[in-house]
């Protein structure tokens, strides 16, 4: 959306609009689009559509893989196998990745400190976030907020 418009309004209208947003990355017109999860995998599973929303919802406080299979009524070695079969990915590393990106886009997207950002996303020091966000991503979270996107 800013891409359009900043080639149809401006680059200050894009930015401005940006701002409105809280919003600070105009992305080019070659990045790629975020699509829902049911739309990138054609997952029609509602397990697996519930276990990630309780993910989502719990990325300050994650709980157990283990749990979460239980709250969707179904076993941890069933929830293995769709996260397996539909995302190639076990349970436990799909929530590390999910609290990942979330870390990384408040990085981008807000001022809070590393370590707030470590809290919110749920790692207990910022130590270990920030050794797992560089095994991660290649950059520590200081030289990501410094390169911004």
């Amino acid at each position: 959306m800013l891409h359009l418009i900043e080639r149809d309004h401006g680059y200050d209208l894009s930015v401005a609009v940006a701002d409105q947003m809280v919003y600070n990355a105009v992305r080019n017109a070659t990045s790629a689009q975020r699509f829902s999860l049911q739309s990138r995998n054609g997952m029609r599973n509602a397990h697996l559509a519930r276990a990630l929303e309780l993910m989502r919802d719990n990325l300050d406080e994650p709980i157990p893989p283990s749990n979460i299979a239980r709250k969707v009524g179904i076993s941890t070695r069933q929830s293995e196998r769709l996260f397996g079969k539909y995302l190639n990915s076990s349970p436990k590393k799909y929530y590390l990745e999910m609290r990942l990106e979330r870390a990384r886009h408040r990085l981008l997207q807000t001022e809070m400190s590393v370590i707030d950002i470590a809290i919110c996303c749920g790692f207990q020091s910022p130590g270990h976030f920030s050794r797992v966000f560089r095994t991660a991503f290649g950059v520590t979270p200081m030289m990501q907020r410094g390169r911004l996107g």
